[in-house]
C-alpha cells in the first residue's frame, strides 16, 4: 500500500509540471494566433510603462536573478533580453510615444551594472549556503529535489577536474547553475576563484545581451516577426529537451504501472 501511494506520488509530480507546460505553450500558441496585435499592444504599453520607471525594473531584476538561482523556472536570459528591450524603448521615444527620454527613465549602462550585480550576488548567495551551511542544506526537500544524485556526481566530476574554473562553465548552463554553484561551496572551492572565475563569465554573458538588445532591439523584433513560427517551434523544443528527464520519468512510471 505504502508502494503504491509513493508510485502514485511520484507520477503526479511527474504530471503536474509537464501538465502545466503544455497548457501554457498551448495558450500562447493560441493567443498570439488569434490575438496577436492585441497581446502586442498591451504589452508594449506594459514595457513602456517599465521604461519610465527605471527603479520597479532594477527591483524586478534582482527578484528574477535571484529566483533562477535557486533553480525556478525564471530563465534568466528572457530576464536579460526584456531588460534590454525595455532600454532600447527608452533611448527610441519616437518610435514608442509616451516612453520618457532614456536620461529621464531607464539607462542602457546603468540597466546592464544593475544586471550584473543581480547576477554575481546571487551567485554568491547559492555559493554561501553551501559553503556554511555545508551537507545540511542537502538534506532540505528542495535542494534534494534539485541535486539529484545524478546532477551531484556530474557537478562532482567538472569540480574535480576543473576547480574554480568549473564555476564558469556552470554560468553557461541553465539547468546546472544552482546546483553546480551550491556543490562549489559545499566543495568548498577558494571563494576568491570562485568569484574572480564566475565574475569574468557573468562579465561576459550578462551585459553583453543587455547591450546587444539595447542596440539593435529593432531589427530583432523584426526578425522575430519574421520567423515567429519557427521561434515558438524553437521555444517548445527547447522546453521538451529542458524537461526530457521528466517526461521520460512519467513515460517510464507509465509503461511500469501497464506491466
Amino acid at each position: 500500500m505504502e508502494t503504491k501511494k509513493r508510485g502514485l506520488a511520484k507520477q503526479i509530480g511527474y504530471a503536474l509540471p509537464i501538465a502545466l507546460i503544455v497548457v501554457l505553450l498551448a495558450t500562447a500558441i493560441l493567443a498570439m494566433a488569434f490575438y496577436g496585435k492585441e497581446v502586442e499592444t498591451h504589452l508594449l504599453s506594459a514595457l513602456t510603462e517599465a521604461a519610465n520607471r527605471p527603479w520597479l525594473v532594477y527591483g524586478i531584476v534582482f527578484v528574477a536573478m535571484y529566483a533562477s538561482s535557486f533553480g525556478l523556472p525564471v530563465p534568466e536570459e528572457v530576464t536579460l533580453l526584456t531588460v534590454g528591450f525595455i532600454a532600447f524603448m527608452a533611448r527610441h521615444p519616437d518610435l514608442y510615444p509616451g516612453t520618457l527620454e532614456a536620461g529621464e527613465g531607464i539607462r542602457l549602462t546603468t540597466a546592464a551594472l544593475v544586471c550584473f550585480v543581480a547576477v554575481l550576488s546571487s551567485d554568491v548567495i547559492v555559493y554561501s549556503l553551501g559553503r556554511y551551511c555545508g551537507p545540511r542544506i542537502l538534506r532540505t526537500h528542495y535542494v534534494a529535489r534539485i541535486l539529484t544524485e545524478e546532477r551531484m556526481y556530474q557537478v562532482r566530476k567538472w569540480t574535480s577536474r576543473y576547480g574554480a574554473w568549473a564555476a564558469g562553465a556552470f554560468r553557461f548552463m541553465p539547468g546546472i547553475r544552482f546546483p553546480g554553484h551550491l556543490a562549489c561551496g559545499l566543495l568548498h572551492v577558494p571563494f576568491q576563484k570562485f568569484i574572480a572565475v564566475d565574475g569574468m563569465a557573468a562579465l561576459i554573458s550578462v551585459p553583453t545581451q543587455v547591450f546587444l538588445v539595447g542596440h539593435f532591439g529593432k531589427e530583432i523584433i523584426h526578425l522575430i516577426k519574421t520567423y515567429q513560427p519557427w521561434i515558438v517551434a524553437a521555444l517548445v523544443l527547447g522546453v521538451l529537451i529542458h524537461f526530457r528527464g521528466k517526461i521520460a520519468a512519467f513515460v517510464a512510471e507509465l509503461r511500469h504501472k501497464d506491466k
